[in-house]
């Protein structure tokens, strides 16, 4: 009897203690809100389920009733990639005598589906939102999965979640008022837009660069740019809400699309900037492989299932990240250009980038550094790339101006010598034009245009001006015994003997054959021209010995024409009266020769 008693009260003992604990676990799960603090971490008040064939409605849960896990910080709802959807419970009391409004806010945006049912006395509510849910079917327009909660005064619900996604599910979510979440949206708000702002400036800044230098790598830093804001943009959700809400569950396939064509941008960029082809040539090979790779993972997160393509994702990047990182360490160890602040830029990258794969790995705590941490690593290395390409412009511009000035340099050098030779030419033509071949005296064309000048400045100045015609005598005999090239020697070594004969400013020109041409100006008197005209015949008729050695000699007859500056004489006037005189000259020595001859 007395064993009876004892077992029946140890069993009364144990069923109070059970009855004790019961509200006891429950209460912990419980919540109770106060409009007196703005925020709170449903973390610690939740609990999780998921398994690889979870319902997918409330009444499928209900019916199932599955036994949930207890979450007691925010590290247990950081799930990594997982193809199981997760449920998650939670229990909220007002405490306030008022009807209170709040927000249920996810903070990792990037949440393909997100279903929050909550559980009152006598109904429950459905609201739908996510990064692949249409804004117009969400809760609340937001880049985040947020939806409103209504509490009547002292009411309890229980709110349940269901989040499908084919990415990493990072589920911490709080309870907000309203004037919390909205001023946290928009600090939040501000920053993505001045991130965006920064990532679409830099684009634009290299590509007109590109266009204007014709240099790969602004454009390769572009397109870099480019794929790695528009997957920022998705992740983030600011694309969905505002571009490409139609996409749906696409939408996570645009994130693994935009980092994998990144990376790819990002090898290229390397090597184009590092010039590795020229410092590290087996560097510039496993760069070339590995963006080999990289085009095939751009191929395959188009034709992989969505969670396999975000896996990859992650890989490419780290990997990227990590193997650029090395290749710039090498490059500044072989003292390569611009290569210390590429490694210090990839470091600040491969560290964001780090942070947020070994995230979605489920590997590192859900925190605002890991949220955001390859945003903060990429804004950071972005600046300083893009200083580094601001100062490879500066040397560019300046390389372009010293090729300018050295262009510029030898082009007038050339110019000069190009002057030269063309004033050499024209020099040459001219005297081709002007001069006798074969005296190098003035011919008809030359003797006309000093004639008229030298007729010009006579009637100017009033002097006497003279013109003496000189033929030779007894020169055809000399060309018919001895040849033409003899012939030719001697009218040489006669306009030479006129040539020095002339004076300084006196023009002379072989008008034809055996006949020469003498302009002289500013002539004092007759006499002069007499004494002239005398030393003249004197040189002429000095024997000549030819290149045979035959010793021979010519005489010459002379016409003189004159005129005054009154006198409007032509040159034709002239030519023509020096003629006439010379032809007397000859008629005279003729009959001076025949008279010596007959007696």
């Amino acid at each position: 009897m007395h064993a009876r008693r004892l077992t029946a009260g140890v069993y009364t003992c144990l069923l109070l203690l059970a009855v004790s604990w019961i509200p006891g676990a429950y209460a912990n799960t419980l919540l109770s809100v106060s409009p007196n603090q703005a925020s709170y971490s449903l973390a610690p008040y939740s609990e999780f389920w998921h398994a690889a064939d979870s319902p997918a409605s409330l009444d499928e849960l209900l019916a199932l009733s599955p036994a949930f896990e207890r979450s007691h910080n925010v590290q247990d709802l950081n799930f990594g990639y997982t193809r199981r959807d997760v449920w998650l419970r939670t229990q909220v009391r007002n405490e306030s005598p008022d009807a209170q409004r709040w927000i249920v806010q996810f903070e990792f945006p990037f949440l393909d589906h997100v279903t929050l049912y909550t559980l009152r006395q006598h109904f429950s509510g459905v609201q739908r939102s996510g990064s692949a849910v249409p804004v117009e079917q969400r809760a609340l327009a937001n880049r985040q999965a947020v939806f409103p909660l209504e509490l009547a005064a002292f009411e309890t619900v229980t709110l349940y979640t269901h989040v499908a996604a084919s990415g990493s599910k990072m589920l911490s979510y709080n309870l907000m008022t309203p004037e919390a979440f909205n001023a946290q949206d928009d600090r939040y708000n501000f920053w993505l837009a001045t991130y965006f702002g920064m990532i679409l400036a830099l684009g634009l800044y290299n590509l007109l660069l590109f266009f204007g230098l014709k240099e790969r790598v602004f454009l390769h830093y572009s397109l870099f740019v480019g794929g790695f804001g528009l997957a920022i943009l998705a992740f983030n959700g600011i694309g969905t809400l505002m571009f490409w809400s139609f996409l749906g569950d696409n939408t996570a396939r645009l994130v693994a699309l935009g980092f994998t064509f990144a990376s790819t941008m990002a090898t290229l960029f390397a090597q184009s900037f590092l010039n590795t082809e020229t410092y590290c040539p087996r560097w510039h090979q496993v760069l070339s492989t590995f963006r080999s790779y990289c085009w095939l993972a751009v191929l395959a997160t188009l034709l992989l299932p969505i969670s396999s393509a975000l896996q990859l994702m992650d890989v490419t990047v780290f990997i990227a990240a990590l193997l650029l990182l090395v290749c710039g360490s090498y490059c500044c160890l072989r003292r390569v250009p611009s290569a210390r602040l590429f490694v210090f830029a990839w470091s600040l990258f491969l560290l964001g980038a780090g942070v947020f794969a070994l995230r979605n790995l489920g590997i590192l705590p859900a925190n605002f550094i890991t949220l955001h941490g390859i945003q903060i690593g990429s804004a950071l290395q972005m600046l300083l790339l893009s200083f580094a390409l601001a100062a490879r412009f500066n040397k560019l511009k300046r390389q372009k101006e010293r090729a300018q000035s050295v262009m510029l340099a030898t082009l007038r050098k050339q110019e000069a010598v190009l002057e030269q030779k063309v004033a050499a030419r024209t020099r040459a033509l001219e005297h081709l034009a002007n001069c006798d071949v074969l005296t190098g005296l003035l011919n008809r064309h030359g003797l006309m245009r000093c004639a008229e000048n030298a007729l010009l400045r006579n009637q100017q100045q009033g002097d006497q001006l003279a013109l003496l015609m000189l033929d030779l005598d007894r020169f055809k005999p000399i060309n018919d015994h001895y040849g033409h090239e003899a012939g030719d020697f001697v009218l040489q070594k006669i306009a030479k003997r006129i040539a020095h004969l002339a004076r300084t400013g006196d023009h002379c020109a072989r008008f034809g054959g055996d006949e020469f041409i003498i302009i002289m100006e500013s002539i004092e008197s007759a006499d002069t021209l007499a004494t002239i005209q005398a030393r003249i015949e004197q040189a002429i008729q000095s024997p000549i010995i030819l290149p045979c050695g035959e010793r021979v000699s010519v005489s010459v007859s002379v016409g003189i024409s004159t005129c005054q500056g009154a006198d409007n004489a032509t040159l034709e006037s002239l030519l023509r009266e020096a003629d006439n005189n010379m032809y007397a000259v000859k008629t005279r020595q003729a009959e001076t020769c025949y008279r010596y001859g007959s007696a």
